[in-house]
C-alpha cells in the first residue's frame, strides 16, 4: 500500500486523474440512490448551520495507481465508483444550470477537463463519449446514449436538473467540495483485492455476482505463489465480458436477473444438497474448502475454471435471446412467461448441445414447453410444482453419460406431464366455463399458436406470414399488443338469456358460456376496443368480414345455416375443434 489518504474531494481531484477500468461494472445508480445522495447533501448542510465544524464523510475509495502523468498520478477505481461519479455529474451539471458557482473556472479545470492534461475523469470505454459530451459538455455534438448505462449517466443528470433548487447548487457544490473521503491508494492489484474483499459499498449493496467475484479473487491471490498481478488480470478480463454481457442482455425482454443466473449455473454445474444453490459464495467456498488438501494450485485451478464456465454461461444465456427469431422451442417458453424452473436445465442444455442448429437444445425446450403450458397454465398446479424435479435432472443430466444423456434427460421430461393428474385436471380446464378466468396467459398463447398454424396452410387455409412473438411479448405499442377477445361480448344484454351446454344444465349464457374456451378469439386490444359489445350476430359478421387474422376469418363455419348467429351450438362446435388441436400439439 503506497498511500492512505484522509482528504477532501476537492484535495483528491487535485491531485489524481482518474479512469474506471473496463472490468468494473458499468454505471449503475437510480433514482432511489440518487434521492438519498441529494438528501444527504441537504441533511449535512443544516447540519453545519448549527455545528460548523462537523464533518461530512462521504465514503472510502479504492484506488489502484496506474502511473504519474506531469503533476498528476493516474488511479483505476477498484471501489468506489458509483458515488464518486454521481459526484462528478453533480458538479457538472451545477456548472451548466448555475452560472454564478464560485471558483467555477477553478473546478472546471480541476474536476471536468484540465487545459493541458485534458479529462480528468475517465468511465469505462463505452459510455465515456456519452459521459463527455452529455454530462461533462467537453465535446460539442449530442452522443446518443447506447447502453442502459448512459442512459442512467443521463437521467441522473436530468434527475439533479429537476430535483435540486436553484438556490441550493452553490451551497451544495461547496458541501460536497469539501467532504471528506478516506483514499486507500495501491500500487499493486493484489493487495487491492484482499481490501476490497473486506469492504461494504455504501452506495447499492454488492450483487451475489459482485460479492462471489471478490471472493474469488481474494482466493487466487492467497493461493498464488507468483505471478498473482496477472491471475487477478484474467480474472478480472472475464468479468469485464460477463459485466458487458449482462447490459447487453437487459436490452432483451423477459430475462433473468444477474444473481438468478449465478445460482442457476451453480444448480446444474456445481455438487450441492438441499438449497446452496441458492447461496453461490457459500456453495463456492464449501468448494474451494474441499481441495484444500491437494494444495494451492488445485484451488487456482478450479477457479480460473468456474470463472470460464461462468463467463460462458452468461454468453450462452445472452446467445440464446439473440436467437430468439430462430429458436421458436425457446420462444414459446418465453410467451408463456414461467421460465424460472427451467433456466437450469436450459442452461446445461445448452452448454451440453454441440449439434448444428441447437437441435438437442430444442427438443428440451419443446417437452419444457409442454410441461409448462399443461402443468402451470391448463391444470393450474402451484407454481413450484415440479420444481425440486427439475433441478435434480438439471443436476443429473450429463450428455457424455449414457444412462443420465439426452435419451434419459427426454424421457424424464416427457413423463413429467402425466403427474399430479395433470391431463385429468388440464381436460376439466378447458371444458370449464370459466376457462377465459382460470388461464387468460395461457388461452392467449394457445390461440398465438392457433393462428400461426393456419398461417402455415393448416385446415386448409391459404399460407401467411406468422405473427411474431413480438407482438405478445414487446408490441411496437399497446394498440398493437395480442388480446384475448370475446366473440360473444362480455356486456351485451343477450348475454342474460337462458341456455344450455349441457343436459340439465340451464343458465344465463354469462355464467354458462361466455367464458369458454370457444368463444375466445385472437385479436388486437385496438381492434378490441373499437368492437366494443356489439349484439351476438353484428359481432361475429364484422370480426370474421373486417379482420386480418385467419382465426377471425373462419368463425363462419362454426355457424349453423338455419341461426345464422353465434350461439351456444356454435361456441360448442369451434370448442371441439380448439381441444383437437390442442391435444394435437400438447396431448
Amino acid at each position: 500500500m503506497s498511500d492512505e489518504i484522509l482528504t477532501t474531494i476537492d484535495e483528491l481531484f487535485a491531485k489524481y486523474q482518474f479512469s474506471i477500468p473496463n472490468y468494473q461494472r458499468s454505471y449503475a445508480w437510480e433514482e432511489t440512490q440518487l434521492e438519498l445522495f441529494v438528501e444527504d447533501l441537504r441533511h449535512q448542510i443544516k447540519t453545519q448551520a448549527v455545528d460548523v465544524k462537523k464533518p461530512y464523510f462521504i465514503g472510502t475509495l479504492l484506488l489502484h495507481n496506474k502511473y504519474s502523468q506531469y503533476s498528476y498520478q493516474t488511479v483505476d477505481i477498484v471501489d468506489g465508483q458509483q458515488r464518486l461519479t454521481t459526484t462528478l455529474i453533480f458538479i457538472a451539471t451545477a456548472l451548466k444550470e448555475y452560472a454564478e458557482i464560485e471558483d467555477s473556472d477553478f473546478i472546471k479545470s480541476n474536476y471536468i477537463c484540465h487545459p493541458e492534461f485534458e479529462q480528468k475523469f475517465k468511465t469505462i470505454t463505452k459510455d465515456n463519449n456519452c459521459f463527455r459530451s452529455a454530462i461533462l459538455g467537453i465535446d460539442n455534438f449530442d452522443e446518443t446514449p447506447d447502453s442502459q448505462s448512459s442512459q442512467k449517466l443521463i437521467f441522473a443528470r436530468d434527475y439533479f436538473c429537476k430535483h435540486v433548487k436553484p438556490h441550493e447548487w452553490s451551497a451544495m457544490i461547496n458541501q460536497l467540495r469539501e467532504a471528506q473521503v478516506l483514499a486507500y491508494v495501491i500500487d499493486d492489484l493484489s493487495t487491492a483485492t484482499q481490501i476490497f474483499e473486506f469492504q461494504n459499498d455504501r452506495g447499492k449493496k454488492l450483487t451475489n455476482l459482485e460479492a462471489v467475484k471478490s471472493f474469488l479473487m481474494h482466493n487466487v491471490h492467497l493461493n498464488s505463489k507468483s505471478a498473482s498481478e496477472n491471475k487477478l488480470e484474467s480474472i478480472h478480463s472475464n468479468f469485464e465480458s460477463i459485466f458487458r454481457d449482462i447490459e447487453e442482455l437487459s436490452t432483451y425482454p423477459r430475462t433473468p436477473e444477474e444473481d438468478s443466473i449465478l445460482s442457476y449455473y451453480c444448480a446444474a454445474f456445481i455438487p450441492w444438497t438441499d438449497n446452496e444453490y441458492l447461496q453461490p459464495k457459500k456453495l463456492i467456498k464449501k468448494q474451494i474448502n474441499a481441495l484444500e488438501h491437494k494444495g494451492s494450485e488445485a484451488i487456482v485451478s478450479w477457479i480460473n475454471s468456474f470463472i470460464s464456465n461462468l463467463k460462458q454461461t452468461y454468453k450462452n444465456v445472452l446467445s440464446i435471446y439473440k436467437s430468439m427469431d430462430e429458436l421458436a422451442e425457446f420462444t414459446h417458453l418465453v410467451i408463456l412467461n414461467r421460465l424460472a424452473p427451467f433456466w437450469p436445465l436450459l442452461i446445461k442444455t445448452y452448454h451440453e448441445d454441440d449439434s448444428n442448429g441447437k437441435v438437442q437444445f430444442k427438443n428440451a425446450c419443446l417437452l419444457m414447453e409442454k410441461f409448462s403450458l399443461k402443468a402451470y397454465g391448463l391444470a393450474n398446479l402451484r407454481s413450484n410444482a415440479g420444481n425440486s424435479h427439475l433441478l435434480w435432472i438439471a443436476k443429473k443430466f450429463d450428455s457424455s453419460d449414457h444412462n443420465w444423456g439426452y435419451e434419459w434427460l427426454f424421457e424424464e421430461l416427457s413423463n413429467m406431464s402425466s403427474w399430479w393428474d395433470i391431463p385429468k385436471r388440464m381436460k376439466t380446464n378447458i371444458q370449464s366455463p370459466n376457462f377465459y378466468n382460470n388461464s387468460k396467459q395461457s388461452a392467449l398463447y394457445i390461440l398465438w399458436r392457433y393462428e400461426n398454424y393456419l398461417r402455415s396452410g393448416g385446415n386448409n387455409q391459404n399460407q401467411w406470414s406468422k405473427l411474431s412473438w413480438r407482438d405478445i411479448v414487446i408490441p411496437k405499442n399497446n394498440a398493437e399488443k395480442l388480446s384475448l377477445e370475446h366473440i360473444a361480448a362480455q356486456n351485451n344484454e343477450l348475454s342474460k338469456h337462458l341456455v344450455s351446454w349441457d343436459v340439465d344444465d340451464e343458465a344465463e349464457f354469462k355464467d354458462i358460456a361466455l367464458h369458454r374456451l370457444g368463444n375466445l378469439v385472437l385479436d388486437s386490444i385496438s381492434s378490441n376496443s373499437s368492437k366494443k359489445d356489439h349484439a351476438f350476430n353484428k359481432k361475429w359478421q364484422r370480426l370474421s368480414e373486417s379482420s386480418t387474422y385467419l382465426s377471425q376469418g373462419e368463425l363462419k363455419k362454426f355457424i349453423s345455416p338455419e341461426t345464422n348467429t353465434w350461439d351456444i351450438a356454435a361456441i360448442k362446435d369451434r370448442q371441439s375443434s380448439l381441444t383437437m388441436f390442442i391435444e394435437k400439439h400438447w396431448g
